[in-house]
């Protein structure tokens, strides 16, 4: 065969089958970016959050801060009334003397957080976690603490007076020469609790757990106890 028809035929061949090739190369890219890029887009959208370090002078600023991390924190002696730290970790921070009132606290954690002498009235402290937190001469009128753990709290000389601690956990904390006037204590837990000396005027204790509870000295005067029966005077259950 001539040289020059072989060569002829080759080349016309190349040209077939060229397009066919770039055609196979594109539809692999293709079908790798499909693959890749969606899987890509889904594990940036399952990236763990992480939680937010936030400054004194920004909580200042705004009053609110959910969700963040601010442990060990340095707030005494701040007006943070009506303040938002829903979910906050404030385990161990420096909450003396610190004004939260309205504050909404829920699901946060205080665990050995220092709230002496704080105002806390009216705040929503519900399912918050205070596990051996010193609330000593704090004010917590009407202050919400349903489902709140407060094991192993220091509460001595609180003002609780009307506070809603129902199912709240209260194993070995210190209540005494508590206020807990008309305090609903529904279903709390307070074994080993101690309540020497607190006011339980109207009370209400109903399916409480005071199993091993100090009242030594404690008035009971027509507070609700778990069985359903008032106390009269200041008669020890």
């Amino acid at each position: 065969m001539n040289f020059k028809i072989v060569l002829i035929v080759v080349t016309l061949l190349a040209a077939a089958t060229l397009p066919i090739a770039v055609r196979l190369s594109v539809a692999e890219n293709s079908s790798q970016s499909l693959k890749i890029k969606p899987l890509e887009k889904v594990q940036k959208v399952f990236q763990p959050l992480k939680a937010k370090k936030v400054g004194v002078a920004q909580i200042l600023k705004t009053k609110r801060c959910v969700g963040c991390d601010l442990s060990e924190i340095n707030l005494s002696g701040l007006d943070l009334s009506g303040a938002d730290f829903r979910n906050t970790d404030l385990s161990r921070a420096n909450l003396k003397n610190t004004k939260l009132k309205d504050a909404k606290m829920s699901g946060a954690r205080l665990n050995e957080a220092n709230l002496q002498n704080a105002d806390l009235d009216g705040a929503d402290f519900k399912e918050s976690e205070l596990k051996g937190a010193d609330l000593s001469d704090a004010q917590l009128l009407n202050t919400n603490l349903t489902k709140a753990n407060l094991s192993t709290a220091r509460l001595h000389r609180t003002e609780l007076r009307d506070a809603d601690l129902t199912a709240a956990k209260l194993e070995k904390a210190n209540l005494s020469h508590a206020t807990l006037v008309g305090a609903h204590m529904t279903q709390a837990n307070l074994t080993e609790a101690n309540l020497s000396n607190a006011v339980l005027r109207y009370a209400d204790l109903s399916k409480a757990i005071l199993r091993k509870t100090n009242l030594k000295g404690a008035d009971l005067s027509l507070a609700i106890m778990p069985d359903g029966t008032t106390v009269y005077g200041t008669t020890e259950y």
